[in-house]
């Protein structure tokens, strides 16, 4: 039998089990692409609301496109560092999606286990390959395809929660954010990476002027295609909270300091640390060419002079000050009390 067969040849993992508070199942008892990769029984064949196919059926584009465990491994570096290098002996990765915070993880806490969570069998499938390479610790990962707001974690079981880009893709992000609470031992900490309504508020402001003053040649142009689409992304996320549109979209918030104040206070954080990422005399120009890229993969040569002109005079009305608070990206420290 299947079942039988997966019990005999699945490598050991990390006890996921210890983490929650019901069964889990294997999916590779419906389908082989995904043995190893575990759920809790409730969420067994159940339907994943506001996911689009980009975290599911193109699972393999995403992760060619945004994996770079480099680069988050320092922004977790310093996260850590800011919450006195705690030591935790299981960690939850929160919305885990290829690896890119799981491996620089891993390689921190060589004796902890680390337990990767995310909605997408599919992605959790890639990370479970990659991870089968690093066979002299393969044994301290498991993979749990669960939705995190929904999640049934035995409280106090984790030391460490980190989550890199995921509150902004979840349609309700304060339940995640309960979920790592309940599950954190008393002293644990949540760490995220979010984008920032702050920011974005200043970047929706440039770009709307750039698209006043562009020509009707200029705005043809595949730069400014990028700019227009920008701004309806923007006007898009203006609406209500409980508009069902945010259900099809991937990237559906940006945050503030205060919106995790608040959630501090109401599910009983002891702290709530703040800070802004990526600061420097040229924010906006930076911010600006990740979205060229991302967006188009276009190079800053597709915005005409006098576009970067603009935006290097915008970096430049700004004190070192407003640099820090006018956060486009920022880590969310919480400790649990």
């Amino acid at each position: 039998m299947l079942t039988d067969w997966l019990a005999r040849n699945r490598p050991p993992t990390a006890d996921a089990a210890a983490l929650f508070a019901e069964p889990l199942v294997d999916l590779g008892t419906d389908d082989p692409r995904f043995a190893g990769i575990l759920t809790p029984r409730s969420f067994h064949g159940a339907g994943k609301v506001g996911v689009t196919a980009q975290f599911l059926e193109n699972a393999e584009h995403y992760h060619a496109r945004f994996f770079d465990t480099g680069y988050w491994n320092g922004l977790i570096g310093d996260a850590l560092a800011t919450a006195g290098n705690p030591a935790p002996k299981r960690i939850i990765d929160i919305g885990s999606g290829s690896g890119n915070s799981v491996l620089p993880l891993a390689d921190r806490f060589r004796d902890a286990q680390v337990i990767a969570t995310d909605i997408s069998p599919q992605l959790l499938a890639i990370l479970r390959d990659i991870v089968r390479t690093r066979r002299d610790d393969a044994a301290r990962f498991a993979f749990v395809c669960v939705d995190l707001t929904q999640a049934n974690f035995q409280p106090g079981a984790a030391g460490l929660a980190v989550g890199a880009a995921i509150l902004h893709h979840v349609l309700e992000p304060e339940r995640v954010i309960a979920s790592c609470h309940r599950a954190l031992a008393p002293g644990g900490w949540a760490i995220f990476f979010e984008p920032f309504e702050t920011g974005h508020t200043l970047l929706k402001a440039v770009y709307r002027s750039l698209w006043a003053r562009a020509s009707a040649e200029e705005r043809a142009t595949p730069g400014f295609r990028v700019v227009q689409r920008m701004l309806v992304d923007y006007a898009v996320r203006e609406r209500p909270r409980s508009d069902p549109i945010y259900r099809q979209l991937d990237d559906k918030w940006s945050f503030t300091r205060t919106y995790f104040e608040k959630l501090r206070k109401a599910q009983g954080w002891d702290e709530l640390i703040t800070y802004a990422l990526h600061v420097s005399p040229h924010m906006l120009r930076r911010q600006f060419e990740v979205q060229l890229r991302l967006a188009a993969g276009l190079e800053p040569g597709a915005l005409p002079d006098w576009a970067w002109a603009a935006i290097d005079e915008a970096d430049a009305g700004m004190s070192d000050d407003v640099r820090v608070e006018m956060a486009q990206e920022a880590a969310v420290l919480l400790r649990k009390r």
